[in-house]
């Protein structure tokens, strides 16, 4: 059973949700922690109002001509959208910790303009993140997927789910008189497609990663490499329900146990020439 919902405010961008997330909206499949889908300009999140953050974010990267390159804010904005109950002011975090973006402030703003970089500063998209893990691995992931590369006519724009991962007794820390509940880690799938039309594992490379708080700063995303399924147990979230999983020949791993590295997928290339 799926226990999410579209928000009232989205729901007239419902149609909008495909256009950011590979084969389907991810299923959430845990009944203490439901999800409500958030339709913003260039990204769709899904956020958990008992966790008082995105428990994912949606996006794409694409090719352009020319892109464009507002400065950053200097904001954080309070979403009211959500009920006040489970809504965060746009204060900073503190107690070491940064006001995590989900959805990334620099490739949003470059590929859908102003207001859609203003939306990633939605309290709504952001999460509790250790400095170090902010400004180290973190920021290297988010450069290396703004540096994708995205050949046009021949392949489709590059897929990002991302979003935090947590215990099953987090530590929290208080914002805005709320206690919020602190990830022990972060995940980002990457889909890579190659073959139209990029509906099966064998038509896209398909990178997942799982980085924790205290990731070295030294180290690089890659590092970090893990298989689907180790995220889905990690999330209680099923990504991409409408594709049709394969299935493992008798005696042989499954495919969603494996983890992928291809040497293709364009992210990969990127983190190497960070």
């Amino acid at each position: 059973m799926d226990f999410t919902s579209i928000h009232t405010s989205s729901a007239n961008l419902a149609h909008r949700v495909d256009l950011f997330c590979w084969q389907g909206a991810p299923l959430n499949n845990d009944p203490d922690h439901p999800v409500q889908v958030l339709v913003n300009t260039g990204f769709v999140v899904g956020f958990c109002p008992s966790r008082r953050q995105p428990a994912w974010a949606a996006y794409r990267v694409a090719y352009a001509d020319r892109d464009v390159d507002f400065d950053r804010p200097h904001l954080y904005y309070e979403d009211t959208r959500v009920d006040s109950a489970v809504r965060l002011t746009g204060s900073t975090f503190g107690s070491g910790y940064h006001v995590g973006h989900m959805a990334p402030n620099e490739a949003i703003n470059r590929q859908f303009g102003r207001l859609a970089q203003m939306e990633t500063f939605f309290m709504t998209n952001m999460s509790p993140q250790r400095g170090p893990l902010n400004t180290g691995v973190w920021l290297k992931l988010e450069k290396a997927i703004l540096d994708i590369e995205d050949t046009p006519s021949q392949k489709d724009h590059v897929w990002v789910l991302i979003g935090p991962v947590f215990s099953d007794d987090p530590d929290t820390i208080e914002h805005s008189g709320k206690q919020v509940p602190l990830p022990e880690s972060y995940f980002c799938i990457t889909v890579d497609p190659h073959s139209y039309p990029f509906n099966t594992l064998s038509r896209v490379h398909l990178v997942c990663m799982i980085i924790p708080q205290n990731a070295p700063s030294s180290g690089t995303p890659s590092d970090h490499l893990v298989s689907l399924a180790d995220v889905e147990d990690a999330t209680k979230l099923t990504f991409f329900p409408g594709w049709a999983r394969p299935r493992a020949a008798p005696g042989a791993p499954s495919p969603m146990a494996t983890v992928h590295a291809p040497s293709e997928h364009r992210l990969l290339k990127a983190i190497e020439d960070l």
